[in-house]
């Protein structure tokens, strides 16, 4: 997962503007593909799967702001399953994700974008001491999905397209849980869209003003996290920072600030709680510049973020870390946010966070 705030930054930068009337669709797709043994001990559970999705599409965000300035933008949700093709040891995967997906090329009745998404799936076999141990992958039944395509759409007649594509879609639950290496279906995809609402017009709104244009952040985080299959203790790290943000366009905001985390997972000793008593605050503290990017789609932003430890206990983590995740933006400047950290291709944990947003007094609106 190094290569995730690479692929969120790359999903809007080859955009072109083709004007287009508004529509809503649904879809239906086939996903032949196979799972990859990305470690020698998960050989076990390299397989053909199989999987199709079920989805809801539509040009039309319901916000002027992103109409006006992404042209061709399409976002979608829905379902998808996947059977991983070993069911005694990988078992099947229930999803629900949201996506966006970005126009590459237009011509004539082709139409190729790139689509990336996330959501949340259910693994009905996850490793289990006595019913599924050889399971080196999955440690919990709910895992967060991650999912980069290449679609291309080919015009049937004026409300039917054929779709063909390939694709990578993950799963992992951000150590929540161990074992957590997770799975990867490479895959294809064959389907129809079929469009509605041609001739309806749908209007979008007018987008308040969520946050003042520049100013500053302040952000309080939480997470939760398992850090040996058989030590099953859990970890609740809590973070926070600060960091002042600079508006580049009406759709991308710069970010650089400092960043703490408490995680006492530093000085743990396994199989020994007692372990964590009288610590001092040193001993479980990290301190971290950071810098990042996020892209405005209303009242949603994709959010990477780039950080490097000034101070932690001891080199049991990478120095740099990466971050990706949503912004869910209130009124007033307050955020919600979701966010996937990770030390290069290793995850650290999923963490949940609320925040606020002020002006800066320095810098005119």
């Amino acid at each position: 997962m190094k290569n995730s705030g690479i692929i969120a930054f790359s999903l809007l930068v080859f955009i072109e503007s083709f004007g287009q009337s508004h529509f809503r669709a649904i879809s239906v797709s086939a996903f032949p593909g196979f799972l990859i043994a990305h470690r020698e001990y998960m050989a076990n559970m390299e397989a053909h799967v199989g999987g199709f999705e079920i989805m809801y599409n539509s040009n039309q965000t319901g916000w002027k702001q992103v109409e006006d300035n992404y042209k061709n933008l399409k976002w979608g949700t829905g379902f998808s399953y996947f059977n991983l093709g070993n069911n005694a040891i990988n078992g099947s995967i229930y999803a629900w994700h949201i996506h966006l997906e970005a126009n590459l090329k237009k011509r004539g009745k082709f139409q190729s974008a790139i689509r990336f998404g996330s959501g949340i799936g259910y693994f009905n076999n996850p490793y289990n001491l006595v019913r599924n141990k050889t399971n080196k992958a999955i440690g919990s039944h709910f895992n967060g999905n991650i999912q980069l395509m290449w679609n291309t759409y080919h015009d049937l007649d004026k409300t039917h397209q054929l779709i063909l594509g390939i694709g990578v879609t993950h799963y992992s639950n951000g150590n929540f849980k161990r074992p957590n290496l997770g799975v990867n279906n490479a895959h294809l995809a064959f389907g129809i869209n079929r469009k509605f609402n041609l001739d309806k017009k749908l209007v979008s709104k007018d987008l308040p003003q969520l946050f003042p244009k520049n100013g500053f952040e302040v952000l309080f985080g939480v997470a939760n996290k398992q850090i040996d299959v058989a030590d099953t203790r859990r970890f609740t790290i809590l973070s926070g920072s600060v960091l002042a943000y600079f508006k580049h366009s009406e759709t991308r905001n710069w970010r650089v600030g400092v960043e703490s985390f408490f995680d006492k997972t530093y000085p743990y000793q396994l199989f020994r709680p007692e372990a964590l008593k009288n610590l001092k605050l040193k001993e479980y503290t990290e301190l971290a510049l950071k810098v990042g990017h996020e892209f405005m789609f209303g009242r949603v932003a994709i959010v990477t973020d780039i950080g490097a430890y000034v101070y932690r206990p001891n080199d049991y983590k990478k120095r740099v870390y990466f971050k990706i995740g949503f912004n869910y933006c209130f009124n007033k400047g307050f955020i919600a946010q979701t966010r996937l950290k990770t030390h290069m291709a290793v995850a650290d944990y999923f963490h949940w966070g609320v925040g606020y947003r002020f002006k800066n007094p320095l810098m005119k609106e």
